[in-house]
């Protein structure tokens, strides 16, 4: 897999493909003045209920690009992008016309897209400091190869390992309630199939995941639970859809 490339024009999201779509999340006051008029008043509400200074305006922020992303691919202007919540509790299409997952960090948003399969996508940061309480999100195997490495490569090492968990765990729907520590994500070259456990004794699921282009700071993965036959990995500019939308 190569480097992020500007979305296309015409793009058109095929069966069994898997696109991701990078964005930078603004959190400016114009930007969250804009995105109130985008979202619901559900959304608005929850916005208010985050405790943690500036949580509020990245919910919204994000959501309203989420619509602007999904409105390019789907041709749609976003404010007719319509959520609602599966009965897992998973993020989705009124009318599923798209399986979508969606993740933000350090001011850069990810959606991942398909069809068919249901995906999920993660990013993180520096912010979510390894320490030894979190061997419990680990396999053996992990904590094994985890405790070889200096002090200082944990720390990316294991965000490295969290991106895929929570990209796989966000595919199969049930976050986590399937334990993380159950879960084997060592991967050769970052890609493969990740074997999955399933509450209730609902049996096993493959899911394939793959690491994506990051920065310095910031590790990410995403995740299918569904045959994929091209990975694709987008910039995507919200004024190019704007200016398509006002156009229209």
């Amino acid at each position: 897999m190569g480097e992020w490339a500007p979305v296309p024009c015409g793009l058109r999201v095929r069966s069994g493909e898997l696109h991701v779509f990078r964005s930078r999340l603004d959190l400016s006051p114009q930007a969250a003045d804009e995105a109130a008029r985008l979202v619901s008043e559900d959304e608005l509400v929850m916005a208010e209920a985050l405790d943690r200074p500036g949580d509020g305006r990245a919910f919204l922020c994000a959501r309203a690009l989420t619509r602007r992303v999904l409105g390019w691919v789907l041709d749609r202007h976003p404010a007719g992008i319509e959520f609602c919540r599966t009965e897992h509790g998973r993020l989705a299409l009124v009318d599923r016309e798209v399986c979508f997952s969606v993740s933000y960090a350090e001011g850069e948003l990810l959606v991942a897209v398909s069809r068919k399969s249901e995906v999920g996508v993660d990013i993180h940061d520096s912010e979510v400091t390894y320490n030894e309480d979190l061997h419990l999100a680990l396999t053996e195997g992990e904590m094994r190869l985890l405790r070889r490495l200096s002090p200082s490569a944990r720390q990316m090492f294991f965000l490295g390992l969290w991106a895929r968990k929570e990209a796989v765990l966000r595919a199969v729907g049930y976050g986590l309630r399937v334990p993380p520590d159950e879960v084997d994500v060592l991967l050769e070259d970052g890609k493969g199939t990740v074997a999955v456990p399933l509450p209730h004794g609902g049996g096993v699921i493959e899911v394939h995941v793959r690491d994506l282009p990051s920065g310095r700071e910031t590790v990410a993965a995403v995740a299918a639970a569904g045959a994929v036959t091209g990975l694709h990995a987008w910039t995507f500019t919200p004024h190019v859809g704007a200016a398509l939308w006002n156009a229209g």
